[in-house]
């Protein structure tokens, strides 16, 4: 019976790692020079962090953040649809671009 626990102990702890790795932003430092692929599951989230003071925003197809200014300004988006994605900001559309891939 103690083996039967502790083997059930163990599937719940690898099922519960699991489970938030599903639900955790991935982030993308936001900055003039980033160009970066992120790959995610169908709803999951990328979190944009500016990672310095400049004014940026974030335009994917479908949303658009407000333009923020100053290092540590977060902007998340959820991706219902699988895909790929060009994000940008319209600020410096030819030096910031992530592309997400979502399967």
């Amino acid at each position: 019976m103690r083996k039967f626990t502790a083997l059930f102990a163990v599937i719940a702890l690898v099922a519960a790692v699991f489970a938030v790795q599903a639900f955790a932003a991935t982030g993308v430092t936001w900055k003039i020079g980033t160009n970066k692929t992120v790959n995610i599951h169908r709803g999951g989230t990328v979190k944009w962090t500016w990672g310095d003071s400049s004014p940026h925003n974030v335009k994917g197809k479908g949303f658009s953040s407000r333009v923020l200014t100053g290092k540590g300004k977060t902007y998340s988006h959820t991706f219902r649809t699988r895909g790929r994605f060009t994000i940008i900001c319209q600020i410096h559309p030819t030096t910031m671009k992530t592309v997400v891939k979502v399967s």
